[in-house]
């Protein structure tokens, strides 16, 4: 089994560019599942249903969120109009859409589940140690992979160390920067972040002269998403067809092709 993750899609350029590369990076490695972090796929904040409809259309099974889950408000009663949409189980308004989505693929059920970091994370309700000590005692799934958004490499170690052999990959998002320590942890797949589908020239994502003019010249400023190509980020991760553990993770990168 060859499972693509695909970082915090940003905005109108990273859509754009996961929608229209998708399709030949799924041929090009053989992929059998995908996931899609795009909790930042609206205008840098939130995701909308019709962007869940195109990401969906375009070839993602699963799409996870983060700490914008809710930023554009029109999506919380469109939540149940988006079974494949996961939310983050320890964020608030906890009764609102899912936390863990099962789909089935080769014979094989697949979760995926979306928590939030603890550390230097406002909006978290709860430990995701403790948030996923409770839900996998429920899952009934050959592979579990965990989307853990946060901010703090220590914590997301910590978290794929503690369940590392009761977990398939835990893929860490939010940061917008790849890390180059993809590794398999006791049969888990682990990066600390797999970086972001964005603007290339940007900051995280953001214009880079409205962030000067917010945080050096110190602005008052609106959020503006960067414009020009994006870069593509993700993983693939390959399990054993016989023990569903993670056997390999593989970092993708893709840049404009002018840089």
């Amino acid at each position: 089994m060859k499972i693509l993750f695909l970082g915090d899609v940003v905005a109108r350029s990273g859509c754009e560019a996961v929608i229209r590369s998708i399709n030949s990076i799924q041929q090009a490695y053989s992929i059998d599942f995908t996931v899609i972090n795009a909790e930042n796929a609206a205008y840098g904040k939130g995701i909308t249903k019709k962007l869940y409809q195109q990401l969906i259309e375009a070839g993602a099974d699963v799409i996870t969120l983060g700490n914008h889950a809710f930023s554009k408000k029109e999506i919380i009663p469109e939540f149940k109009n988006c079974p494949f949409l996961v939310r983050p189980a320890n964020m608030d308004p906890l009764e609102v859409g899912n936390s863990l989505v099962i789909r089935e693929r080769k014979e094989r059920k697949i979760a995926v589940i979306n928590l939030l970091g603890n550390v230097f994370m406002r909006v978290s309700t709860d430990d995701p140690i403790k948030v996923m000590e409770e839900m996998i005692r429920d899952i009934d799934a050959e592979i579990i992979l965990v989307d853990l958004h946060g901010e703090a490499t220590s914590e997301k170690i910590l978290f794929t160390q503690y369940f590392a052999d009761r977990l398939t990959a835990v893929i860490g998002t939010h940061t917008h920067v790849q890390t180059a320590d993809e590794r398999i942890i006791s049969g888990c797949a682990f990066i600390t972040d797999v970086g972001m589908c964005g603007p290339y020239h940007s900051i995280l994502g953001r214009d880079i002269d409205e962030m000067i003019s917010h945080s050096i010249d110190y602005e008052q400023t609106t959020y503006k998403p960067a414009d020009g190509p994006s870069v593509i980020c993700g993983v693939v991760v390959e399990t054993d067809d016989t023990t569903n553990r993670a056997v390999a993770i593989e970092r993708i990168q893709i840049r404009p092709q002018s840089d």
